[in-house]
């Protein structure tokens, strides 16, 4: 985290009317956080208050990242909070809207939020804390070394003076700012916030059934609608009776949204408008469209399962791992074991169905969104309807859970397209039935396994074929959205003799990742798999998996290893 506070991490102060004072922070944006995020434009400072502190002592912190269930909204606040010296239960929590060159990147995924953000806000906090310390001095004519801050005031020991933050604001707001890679840190065993109990910003919102949710949003005049797309992915509309669903009531339009190639941004459908999102959903069940359903229509879960089976008596697509000698080892083992296993795709299948208000007025689109990713949200829509990145603005609402659905954002792009075209305020709102027969699944996939172990009960040889989804010409590089899996995946490097390879089949359905990508899926099977082989040795289970991990086969990160020990 270190090099996010080089010289271009700085900080912005600016007095408030009334002698208050807002903190501008810059930091580099974290790239690469998830797989899927777009190369980020050029970054241009513009001010952001991380902190604003008004002349009344009230101390408002920003939460950057979006809040989808895990907590962000509140732990994020709580590292400034605890190096800035306020009270947690005086502090104000706003959410920040999307704007990566204020707030470095703005993610929900891959448990990256605290280990990103934990020692880049703390020293946000730090220097905040360290100019309103320079205030009091400067204030009192005394040595910074001779003050200390403590709940929201700065404190003077020998003379035991004291100034409220609010007090100092305007003075502090006239000082340089400290270098954030230098200000001085709180030791662990002084944390009075960091580590503590904290109840979620938004509980009592929650419980109390306040709007806090995207689903929740409301803009003065608008409108409410309802986009059915082809029940086969990829399919396009031929015809619609948009006529007779335009005299329903309460129905304001309905029209054909061409949309686009890709199945997990903005697929073609109908949009229904109405004054109710029942009056909208109500005309739909009256739609009658004809589709070009389009090649995926020939897939199926039943083909998939069929045509893995053939695969598995071929040669592999290509390789994944492969150590020693499997067929040697096979052949001398006492006992040979086979097994193939399968798991389907999985709807996501979150609390808040996918829902996006947006307003489209002079060329400028302004959405409000439940998104893990509002940057690849905003690309998605500049890319789909043609409008420069920087004449969209996301503000970032709370989710209903995600668990990796939302890391995609075609209902962003839905609520846009419908916009665009009726110039007024509009929430799209999907179904249930919608969420489910419209996810970007967690893909399925096939392990057809043969494994040997010798007298002693030893695991010594393993072959794995894994059909999966992709292209198969393309190799590694040809799965399909979180299909693949990692070469070192254990029981990798564990077992002397391993062959593990792949064969990927043609996919037209859409995926993406569910929580904790890939490994829900075939850490069930491997580790079902070693059952039978604890079985066939004639060994307790655990004491099986104990004695294959006291082999030293640590992989290095460098093979995509992700810190796994086994020692521990």
């Amino acid at each position: 985290m270190t090099r996010m506070f080089n010289r271009r991490a700085f900080l912005k102060v600016t007095a408030l009317a009334g002698g208050g004072m807002l903190v501008a922070t810059y930091m580099d944006p974290l790239t690469g956080v998830l797989a899927q995020a777009p190369p980020q434009p050029g970054v241009n400072f513009v001010p952001n208050a991380f902190v604003k502190i008004t002349a009344d002592n009230v101390v408002t912190i920003i939460s950057k990242n979006p809040e989808i269930g895990q907590g962000i909204k509140t732990s994020l606040p709580m590292l400034i909070a605890e190096e800035l010296e306020v009270p947690w239960d005086t502090v104000r929590i706003e959410q920040a809207d999307l704007d990566q060159s204020k707030y470095g990147q703005q993610n929900a995924g891959g448990s990256t939020a605290t280990p990103n953000n934990y020692d880049p806000l703390r020293r946000v906090g730090a220097a905040v804390r360290e100019m309103f310390i320079a205030a009091g001095a400067k204030s009192w004519h005394v040595p910074a070394s001779e003050c200390y801050a403590q709940r929201t005031a700065v404190h003077h020991r020998p003379s035991g003076r004291s100034m409220t933050y609010g007090q100092l604001a305007a003075t502090a707001a006239t000082l340089t700012p400290p270098d954030m890679a230098t200000v001085p840190l709180k030791p662990g065993d002084r944390f009075e916030v960091i580590g503590k109990a904290k109840a979620g910003v938004d509980n009592r919102a929650i419980v109390t059934g306040q709007p806090t949710f995207g689903i929740d949003f409301t803009l003065p005049g608008m409108l409410f609608a309802v986009y059915e797309k082809c029940p086969v992915y990829g399919g396009t509309v031929v015809s619609a009776n948009l006529d007779e669903i335009k005299k329903q009531p309460g129905v304001r339009h309905a029209f054909v949204v061409k949309g686009t190639t890709d199945t997990r941004g903005l697929m073609p459908g109908v949009a229904i408008v109405a004054d109710s999102w029942w009056q909208a959903q109500t005309a739909r069940r009256r739609l009658q469209v004809t589709w070009n359903e389009g090649p995926t229509a020939q897939q199926s879960t039943e083909l998939f399962a069929k045509r893995a089976q053939e695969i598995s008596t071929q040669k592999p697509g290509f390789p994944l791992r492969v150590d020693g000698n499997v067929d040697q080892a096979l052949s001398g083992a006492a006992k040979v074991v086979e097994a193939s296993y399968s798991y389907p795709f999985i709807s996501h299948s979150p609390l808040e169905p996918q829902n996006c208000t947006a307003h489209y007025v002079n060329g400028k689109m302004e959405i409000w969104a439940p998104t893990q990713t509002p940057q690849n949200g905003r690309q998605l829509v500049s890319t789909a309807l043609d409008i420069p990145q920087e004449n969209i603005t996301v503000h970032i609402q709370r989710a209903g859970g995600g668990f990796g659905r939302r890391l995609t954002n075609d209902y962003m792009g839905e609520a846009a397209a419908i916009a665009k075209e009726i110039g007024v305020p509009v929430k799209v709102l999907w179904t249930r039935e919608d969420d489910m027969r419209h996810d970007h699944y967690r893909p399925g996939g096939f392990h057809f396994l043969k494994a040997g172990v010798d007298a002693s009960g030893k695991l010594i040889a393993w072959r794995n074929h894994f059909v999966s989804f992709g292209d198969n010409e393309k190799g590694v590089q040809g799965y399909s959205n979180s299909a693949n899996i990692n070469g070192v995946e254990f029981p990798a490097r564990f077992v002397p003799n391993f062959d593990f390879q792949s064969t990927l089949m043609p996919l037209g359905v859409p995926t993406g990742a569910l929580r904790a990508p890939r490994s829900n899926a075939f850490s069930w099977a491997f580790q079902s798999f070693i059952d039978e082989l604890a079985l066939a040795a004639g060994k307790d289970p655990l004491q099986f998996r104990l004695d294959l991990l006291s082999v030293n086969a640590m992989p290095h990160p460098a093979e995509g290893a992700d810190g796994f020990e086994a020692s521990r």
